[in-house]
């Protein structure tokens, strides 16, 4: 009967729609993720100097479980907090056991706070949070910068929302002249073109998941008026990278969408 009266709450909390936290400053809280990790927020926000990205959700609530992938994607795509941005999810009124086996259903693994053995009712309480999925964007400056992020139906969304205060994908890297090309269209449906900044051939191309596997492999691939078109027509909708080593040795990596 307990259960069930979580469940209804939970479907209730989901279909308020005018949804956003009032604060404008971020309230700390240390607390304990479902596999015993703490997360110290103004440690991430102060020593590392990451924007924080909470997704305030509850494991019961449909569009929280849709969003999941989207929200799994986010974070990989963005380095796996080790880079700019920390993604952090907070249930609401659930136990780790739950949680965990949210995780395992979705196949998450950005960090989760559950609502009763990590406090994550406490945070709902202290930032807030009228319903969910919630999601809040907040500055190395503790400016709560977004308040209500509208809930994405494509990763895309959310990538350009964080790409627009300048946080950088693990895609991104700072590399010479002759070693730069782009990547055309971005997002992409059927294939993507291989633009170099100048005359080369590649000893190889790779692209992998958003989580490290190879997809697909090219060696010695010489390049048509520095062009080179790959199809990408079987990749399943979602983040990928793409991995390119010149004539040189110099390999860089960038990252594309695939609709």
């Amino acid at each position: 009967m307990k259960h069930f009266v979580l469940i209804l709450l939970s479907i209730v909390i989901t279909l308020n729609v005018h949804a956003q936290t009032p604060l404008t400053e971020a309230v700390d809280f240390t607390a304990k993720d479902v596999h015993g990790v703490q997360h110290h927020l103004f440690d991430i926000l102060d020593n590392d100097q990451q924007y924080v990205m909470i997704d305030f959700f509850s494991v019961t609530c449909g569009p929280c479980q849709d969003m999941a992938p989207i929200m799994d994607s986010i974070y990989h795509y963005f380095g796996s907090n080790e880079q700019e941005l920390y993604v952090l999810a907070i249930d609401q009124m659930f136990n780790n056991a739950m949680v965990m086996d949210f995780e395992e259903e979705y196949n998450t693994h950005y960090p989760a706070i559950s609502g009763i053995e990590g406090g994550g009712s406490m945070i709902f309480e202290d930032y807030q949070i009228p319903y969910y999925p919630s999601l809040i964007l907040m500055a190395p400056n503790h400016e709560i910068v977004e308040q209500a992020i509208s809930v994405p139906e494509t990763t895309s969304e959310l990538v350009d929302l964080l790409e627009s205060y300048g946080l950088i994908t693990i895609g991104f890297n700072k590399i010479d002249k002759e070693a730069s090309f782009e990547i055309f269209p971005n997002p992409a449906s059927d294939v993507i073109r291989i633009r170099a900044s100048m005359a080369q051939n590649l000893e190889s191309l790779k692209i992998y998941t958003a989580i490290g596997e190879e997809l697909i492999l090219k060696t010695k691939t010489a390049m048509l008026n520095n062009n080179i078109t790959v199809d990408i027509s079987f990749l399943d909708p979602g983040i990928y990278l793409l991995s390119v080593e010149n004539e040189t040795g110099f390999r860089t990596t960038k990252t594309f969408i695939k609709r």
